[in-house]
């Protein structure tokens, strides 16, 4: 009979290549004072898909551990216990609210749903994502230098960041179309209106600048023989894959 037994804390919003390392200490913290044995709890490894920290803990401590959690799930256990859980369903909701959940070699053992939501406002959302648009400004003695964008309409986005070393790079395209991406957040207005609010810049790329008329010119000299049925053909394939 083994010594030992794990338990798995499932965090959907990311993947450990997305997953922010003072989000990840936040999760971490917060299971820790929900399972109530914090001193016993060994972090192992993290598994992939989404963020899967797994933990090793003896026997005796996963019992204990165990009627924790069940006091937990039934509305009670310490106000240390049910501060904490409280704490990581308004994470959930504030990351895309993608329940989380504890795991053992059974399945499930404690859900954390998304805290509801009555205003309609949401705020903070964090997940990966993409701007297109001009670097317009990089400059700042911060950790992270501040970087304005402005996007196609001409709104202006100010609240960019990126490393150092990174922020360097990207200067020498100062006025020129490129995309970035990192960690978001968005903000929804009680309209249902999404909005990216800042973003931790982790790579970009440069883009064309190509007006939208000489992409169609390339797109009808491009050497492309249709045969004569190709609607037909086209149509056939959508109703296929419908």
């Amino acid at each position: 009979m083994a010594d030992f037994e794990e338990m798995e804390f499932v965090i959907p919003a990311y993947t450990p290549e997305t997953m922010p390392l003072d989000r990840l200490l936040q999760y971490l913290q917060q299971i820790a004072d929900v399972v109530g044995v914090p001193e016993d709890m060994h972090l192992v490894h993290i598994r992939s898909s989404s963020t899967k920290p797994v933990f090793k803990m003896p026997i005796p401590v996963a019992i204990q551990a165990r009627d924790n959690i069940t006091a937990v799930r039934s509305g009670r256990g310490t106000i240390t216990q049910r501060r904490a859980y409280s704490q990581i369903r308004q994470m959930v909701r504030k990351d895309g609210g993608q329940s989380a959940s504890l795991n053992d070699r059974t399945g499930i053992i404690l859900d954390f749903p998304p805290t509801p939501d009555d205003t309609g406002t949401i705020s903070g959302i964090r997940q990966a994502s993409s701007f297109e648009g001009s670097l317009t400004k990089v400059g700042g003695v911060a950790e992270f230098i501040p970087i304005q964008m402005q996007d196609v309409s001409g709104d202006v986005f100010s609240g960019f960041s990126a490393p150092k070393t990174l922020a360097k790079a990207m200067a020498k395209l100062l006025f020129e179309p490129i995309r970035v991406t990192g960690i978001g957040s968005w903000d929804r207005t009680p309209a249902g209106e999404w909005k990216l609010s800042k973003m931790l810049v982790q790579a970009y790329e440069p883009l064309d600048d190509e007006a939208l008329h000489e992409v169609f010119q390339k797109l009808r000299a491009a050497p492309v023989v249709w045969p004569d049925n190709a609607d037909d053909i086209l149509r056939a394939e959508r109703e296929s894959v419908l």
